[in-house]
């Protein structure tokens, strides 16, 4: 069976160029003088408290930081999030698990201490994850779920597996009324017992809820069931089956992709096996299946690739337009524009990046086949639809957004998280581009370690990819969304606007 996704992790000088970059002032060193700073008004101030208490160290400290995860501000929570999933010390673990965290009467916070519950590196109280099973909403359930998995899989999950834990996660999967709460439920249930659910998956591969099935094509099942995913209706199994063919490695799985490259109808999916194929080959055919069925007919029973090659490389042909440089792969495409303060400061021609974007935006809808459906979500603190759902790409339709877009004066600080979702609801997009400094200054969501796998997570089950275009060319940033792009089947890419 295979592994839960790692927590993206981010190396010590980068963690120390992150506090540099969002800090204005001279951190405090000293607790005291934390300790007045986490109590002050701005959130901005607060926030830097939490990255003092962090570099300070020590218990008293760390208790702190552990109580700023009720914080009202996302900017503030969630940098306490990632420093608090870094402890190793089970007596701060344990704090966790109490009234400060599992059991707070603050939903957020039992949230976000799930959230600290799947990185930290010590025991973790597999019974107190579970009474989380009872939250209504789902995220809180599959955060709990997680960090069950992933603590189950490293093998630091404690309690009563077999009478306790197990059956909990048994009754989730089999009764949750949420298809990604029976995911979240099937993949923790896995990790927990990895010689003892092999029916658990098999039985998920036919579950009516596409989230169930894609959890478990992802889960070490045979090629043969792969290669019958690649039939399945929902756009994320799909994406599920062509991703396990690739990590598979074979000639079976070789050709498997190239006759699915021949019927695939998507777009997206479409490039999605070109990279797949690329990446085995080393090859740089494109969409013609022709030369992949060449290729993979050639393939010894025994073939294994060399070296690895890393992902490939989706490219520009006739028939896609881009935005700033990016091609536009897809065909059910929404567009997430940051509008926050770096948007709106002029540029050395004085024009403003938002106007750049005006016209890099016209572009690009002007050139768009009419065979493909978009939306705009431009976002400050909330995000700005510009209709609910996606629509085709005709000459009057896109007239309309440019207008809409191009007359749009908001401004605020910057709500990725928001927006994102929103996106997420319409069930016909396939692709999400996000255009913007990568750097989220408002809403729940917030710091750079976190995105990756709560994008990832939430994307997955919908078999979406996210693109984004950073207009920086901050390491954090760049780090971050290439490995969202990673993660989801996206590319990231920098744009000097």
């Amino acid at each position: 069976m295979s592994a839960p996704e790692v927590p993206m992790t981010l190396s010590q000088p980068v963690l120390a160029l992150l506090c540099i970059f969002l800090a204005r002032a001279p951190v405090p060193s000293d607790l005291e003088a934390l300790t007045r700073q986490l109590g002050d008004a701005q959130k901005w101030e607060r926030r830097k408290a939490v990255e003092g208490l962090a570099k300070l160290g020590g218990h008293e400290a760390m208790t702190l930081l552990i109580g700023a995860l009720r914080d009202p501000a996302g900017e503030v929570a969630d940098t306490a999030e990632w420093y608090v999933g870094q402890v190793s010390s089970q007596s701060l673990i344990d704090l966790l698990h109490g009234k400060q965290g599992l059991r707070s009467k603050d939903d957020r916070v039992r949230l976000r201490a799930a959230g600290a519950l799947a990185r930290v590196e010590g025991t973790v109280d597999g019974e107190a994850l579970i009474r989380l099973l009872s939250e209504k909403e789902p995220e809180w359930k599959c955060a709990a779920l997680h960090a069950i998995e992933w603590q189950a899989s490293a093998d630091h999950l404690d309690g009563d597996r077999e009478d306790k834990i197990r059956p909990a996660l048994e009754k989730a999967l089999k009764r949750g009324r949420e298809g990604q709460t029976r995911a979240a439920a099937l993949r923790a249930l896995v990790a927990l017992d990895p010689g003892g659910t092999e029916q658990d998956v098999l039985a998920a591969l036919g579950d009516d809820a596409h989230q169930v099935r894609v959890a478990a094509l992802g889960l070490g099942v045979s090629q043969e069931r792969l290669v019958a995913g690649l039939g399945d209706k929902s756009l994320a199994v799909r994406v599920a089956a062509i991703n396990g063919l690739a990590a598979a490695q074979s000639a079976p799985a070789a050709r498997a992709l190239a006759a699915h490259l021949e019927v695939e109808e998507n777009l997206r999916l479409q490039w999605r096996t070109v990279e797949r194929l690329q990446a085995l080959s080393g090859l740089a055919h494109r969409r013609d299946a022709r030369p992949w069925r060449a290729w993979a007919g050639d393939l010894a029973e025994d073939w294994q690739p060399e070296e690895s090659k890393g992902p490939g490389s989706a490219s520009r042909d006739d028939k896609s337009a881009a935005f700033v440089g990016l091609p536009i792969l897809s065909e059910r495409v929404t567009f997430l524009i940051d509008m926050s303060g770096s948007m709106w400061k002029p540029g050395a021609d004085g024009r403003s990046r938002k106007e750049v974007v005006d016209v890099q935006l016209r572009q690009c809808l002007e050139n768009l086949p009419e065979t493909t459906h978009f939306n705009l979500i431009p976002y400050t603190a909330d995000p700005i639809p510009w209709k609910k759902g996606l629509q085709p790409a005709t000459k009057r339709n896109t007239a309309k957004a440019l207008e809409w877009f191009e007359s749009r004066k908001d401004q605020g600080t910057g709500d990725f998280w928001d927006a994102f979702q929103l996106a997420l609801e319409d069930p016909a997009v396939d692709t999400l581009i996000m255009l913007g400094d990568g750097a989220p200054s408002g809403g729940v969501r917030f710091h750079f370690g976190l995105l990756p796998g709560l994008v990832e997570r939430e994307a997955r089950n919908r078999g979406v990819a996210v693109d984004s275009i950073l207009v920086t060319n901050l390491r954090m940033a760049k780090d971050c969304w290439g490995a969202v792009g990673e993660r989801t089947g996206g590319r990231m890419v920098t744009a000097d606007l």
